[in-house]
């Protein structure tokens, strides 16, 4: 046991010595001017100056230009007559640039373009540093991140980032960006302070001002969490941390009016399917309402310590309020007036939606540490009041015109000044 333990000890020893000496080889190996078509000594000491179709060769990787400063001494070459570097895995293509030999590390700046050999990336901007042992990319001048990746049916899906400045590290397909930054897939566009993008695990993390919008959705908060599904095209769910905020809207179809629904609270979290929210649920200090957008002013209202909707092709199916839960639901006829409204509180309401015609189904109130209570009060009966008593203040006046009434009190009001102004009689 002890020989193949010292056996196992030697192997991976022996593989150490192999890393470092291809790691030592590599920063070893030289810096190969292969072609200029003209070189001078430049003035100061132990630079060359290189022109017309100058290439260099450094390991895996080559740079072309047409004008170089070739500084030995530092190992570094100062390219101003163009920049194409290419290395195993992409290119860099510039106006100018700079490879540090020591470093690894090569600059870029002047309309700038920078892909990969599998044109699943492209970055543009005015500046680049590349990091080709660590594989990172650093654009910190208004940069634009474009990723491709390949559908089933040959389409190209594209993700669009743009920010102040943008950190790219292409082994693990994970993108930072920083101020005013800018996410665009498909119909979803995210914007915030600070963002991270997962492309591999196929998830974005926001924070700072975060907004993110899809057809019919809106979403906002102190922090935004979103996952995409395995195909990384559609939204599988979002979770808003703070001040959360979230809006579905569903457009008019056929006779159907649209809908609205907004739900607030401390935390939000809401799962998709085919882009369509299937549940939204809402944590401390959770409050909603919903209306039809031909009857803004009748907002149906939820309230509780928690609220959970559910949704079916994207619209209300059943919701629940839980904690100290209050309601109000208007009831509207077919010919789109309103009857009446149901207001409800208990510690949890369970509520029905019909989906067709957009109405609340049934309403089930639980209560346990508060009495659960409701009541329904018939708005077109109190139209019927104010009517009947509209009526009877006509009637008591004569039913009289009301410019004829005006006039009556215009009259008596001048006889009373008149009397109160006469001079008095003498005695």
């Amino acid at each position: 046991m002890m020989k193949s333990f010292s056996r196992k000890i030697w192997l991976l020893s022996l593989l150490l010595v192999a890393l470092l000496a291809t790691s030592a080889a590599a920063q070893s190996s030289p810096l190969i001017m292969k072609h200029a078509d003209s070189l001078a000594v430049a003035r100061k000491r132990g630079t060359l100056l290189l022109q017309g179709r100058v290439h260099f060769v450094h390991d895996s990787i080559q740079f072309r230009t047409q004008r170089a400063f070739w500084h030995k001494t530092a190992e570094t070459v100062q390219c101003n007559g163009g920049f194409l570097f290419t290395h195993p895995s992409g290119y860099i293509q510039a106006e100018n640039g700079l490879y540090q030999k020591k470093s690894a590390i090569a600059t870029a700046s002047g309309n700038v373009h920078a892909g990969d050999s599998a044109n699943s990336y492209l970055f543009t901007g005015e500046y680049l540093e590349y990091d080709r042992e660590k594989e990172i990319l650093t654009m910190p001048q208004k940069p634009m991140l474009y990723q491709f990746e390949k559908q089933k049916k040959g389409k190209i899906d594209t993700v669009t980032i743009s920010a102040k400045r943008i950190i790219y590290n292409k082994k693990d397909a994970f993108a930072q960006a920083f101020d005013q930054v800018k996410v665009t897939q498909n119909e979803m566009v995210v914007t915030c302070d600070t963002g991270y993008f997962d492309r591999k695990n196929n998830w974005l993390s926001m924070k700072g001002h975060p907004t993110c919008d899809l057809k019919n959705y809106h979403l906002t908060g102190d922090s935004i969490f979103l996952v995409l599904d395995s195909t990384g095209k559609s939204l599988k769910s979002a979770l808003v941390i703070r001040n959360a905020h979230g809006i579905q809207q569903e457009e008019p179809k056929k006779n159907a009016p649209g809908s609205v629904t907004e739900a607030f609270g401390d935390t939000l979290y809401a799962q998709f399917s085919n882009d369509k929210i299937e549940r939204l649920y809402v944590n401390l200090n959770a409050r909603g309402f919903f209306y039809e957008t031909d009857l803004k002013e009748y907002r149906n209202l939820m309230d509780g310590d928690r609220l959970d909707l559910y949704f079916n092709q994207g619209k209300m199916d059943r919701a629940i309020v839980s904690g100290k839960a209050q309601s109000t639901y208007f009831y509207v006829k077919k010919d789109r007036s309103v009857s009446g409204k149901n207001e409800a509180t208990g510690d949890t309401i369970h509520i029905v939606f019909d989906a067709q015609k957009n109405a609340v189904k049934s309403l089930k109130l639980l209560g346990a540490a508060a009495m659960a209570s409701g009541r329904y009060i018939d708005m077109e009966k109190e139209q019927r009041i104010k009517k009947a008593q509209a009526d009877s203040l006509k009637v008591e006046t004569g039913d009289k015109p009301q410019s004829e009434m005006m006039k009556a009190q215009l009259n008596m009001i001048k006889k009373m000044r008149g009397k109160q102004n006469a001079s008095p009689k003498d005695l």
